[in-house]
């Protein structure tokens, strides 16, 4: 079954994501481009086009798991995976064109080397398709260079209108760290393990594992503004230092810090920090106008796209190729 995670997002998520800074809008569950009381204008994606986005979001999934996952239903018997990642794709493209319009609107365009560097872009994605995947797409390089343009001129919208926000995030505010912590229910023996854990040459990771009433003994802890007063004391530590006992929820807590910056796990997190402050940037400004200016896909689109079929199609890599391509 199709479990959803704790927020309630099916585990196929943010199944574009791949897809950076302009695909933090899929899957949010919004559909904000087809919101709101304006008449929604039709936009129409060529058969080839939907294909490519269909097989590359097919494949990612089928190429890991199994072309049975279609059929499996959500957890309350509606949908099935196919139909909810079909949903996706299409909350996907009319963002797309939405942006696509928006980039109109703004005297965003493409310059005339970042067209070349689109057909160049195109035309190496062609050919590295084989002839099952060109069978099942059936999508012409002049498709793909006409969708990797709209995708890239909404990636293009996204830097232009956030380039003036402060998007930095300090060291400090995506501070990632490892702790092992022992927790005890009753005072007296948490005072009796702290006296031995601080003996001369003790193992704090055998103490806690013979001690602690958790089985998970070590975790790694991300810095925010709201932590509970278990993790501010272990971020108050330094390297290699044993705390005192900490009181939270009728239990009582003894940490030692094990690595006071994992410098690459905080590099990853500011990285993601960034993005988030700039999709929230650009939504404060991205919303208004996709209610103001609600786009739709033609009626029934999806009936002629199915899963089915196409073994010899496993190309999964039409984004990830944007994305290699453009951080060169």
């Amino acid at each position: 079954m199709i479990r959803t995670d704790k927020h309630g997002r099916g585990r196929l998520g943010r199944a574009l994501l791949i897809l950076g800074a302009v695909a933090v809008l899929s899957g949010c569950g919004s559909r904000l481009a087809s919101s709101g009381g304006a008449r929604a204008t039709e936009k129409e994606y060529t058969r080839g086009q939907l294909m490519v986005v269909a097989a590359t979001e097919r494949n990612r999934y089928q190429n890991i798991y199994t072309s049975r996952l279609w059929e499996v239903r959500a957890e309350d018997g509606g949908e099935t995976f196919e139909d909810q990642l079909k949903g996706q794709m299409e909350q996907f493209l009319v963002e797309l064109a939405v942006m696509n319009a928006m980039a109109q609107d703004q005297g965003v365009e493409l310059t005339s080397q970042e067209k070349d560097s689109i057909k160049a872009l195109s035309s190496e994605y062609y050919d590295s398709l084989s002839e099952g995947d060109r069978a099942y797409m059936g999508a012409s390089e002049a498709e793909i260079e006409d969708l990797y343009s709209q995708y890239y001129l909404a990636d293009k919208l996204v830097t232009e209108l956030t380039s003036a926000e402060n998007l930095e995030v300090s060291d400090a505010e995506a501070k990632v760290i490892q702790v092992q912590r022992i927790r005890l229910s009753d005072r007296e023996t948490a005072d009796q393990v702290l006296e031995e854990v601080q003996g001369e040459r003790a193992d704090f990771g055998a103490i806690a594992a013979k001690y602690s009433e958790d089985s998970q003994t070590e975790a790694t802890l991300e810095w925010s503004d709201d932590l509970n007063a278990v993790d501010q004391a272990a971020f108050a530590l330094e390297q290699d230092e044993i705390s005192q006992i900490t009181e939270y929820e009728g239990s009582f807590y003894i940490q030692k810090c094990t690595n006071a910056y994992d410098e690459e796990a905080t590099a990853a997190r500011k990285t993601l920090l960034a993005q988030e402050k700039k999709t929230r940037a650009f939504l404060s400004i991205y919303e208004p106008y996709a209610r103001e200016h609600p786009v739709k896909l033609k009626e029934g689109v999806w009936e002629q796209i199915g899963f089915e079929g196409g073994e010899d199609c496993t190309s999964d890599g039409f984004f990830q190729m944007y994305h290699s391509y453009f951080s060169k």
